[in-house]
């Protein structure tokens, strides 16, 4: 059987055993997700780990659907259903601008507020036991490379400063 890359006429790479890139992320991604759940049912009900990377993602002044869709990577439509959601369970708010009707500007409420910390404290407390694990000068340079990494995507590190 014939592979894509190959009709497409892509070199193949050769095949490698033991644990590649993407697992290495995901499996840091999966305890970082962890820790963010850890309380959360109790705390905050009904939020899942997307739910807290959306409340995080919108800054104080409130942000347009479509510009929240576009950093999170998602479509308009799936953007709105997570914030009527959100909404729905008090988390955030929304109003249709003046100026144009068919714009929608999202902010969180206070409990939304409430989240983002929660979740922000989860995320803290994994980055100072990796710092513990790898040592600070070792933690830098992960932080550092990451940064670099994802220096292509400088439109999102941008609002992810901002938010």
């Amino acid at each position: 059987m014939t592979s894509v890359n190959a009709l497409a006429g892509r070199p193949q790479p050769p095949v490698e055993r033991g644990v590649h890139i993407a697992g290495l992320f995901g499996l840091a991604l999966k305890h970082l997700r962890a820790e963010i759940l850890a309380d959360s049912e109790h705390e905050f009900p009904g939020l899942r780990v997307s739910h807290y990377r959306l409340l995080e993602l919108i800054p104080d002044s409130g942000a347009r659907i479509t510009d929240l869709a576009g950093v999170a990577g998602m479509t308009k439509q799936g953007l709105g259903q997570h914030v009527d959601y959100l909404q729905k369970l008090g988390y955030t708010e929304s109003e249709r601008l003046p100026e144009d009707r068919r714009v929608r500007l999202v902010r969180r409420t206070g409990k939304g507020d409430e989240a983002v910390a929660f979740s922000l404290a989860a995320i803290g407390r994994v980055e100072t036991a990796w710092k513990k694990q790898l040592g600070s000068e070792r933690y830098e340079v992960l932080r550092t490379i990451l940064l670099e990494l994802c220096q292509p995507f400088a439109d999102e590190l941008e609002w992810l400063e901002k938010a």
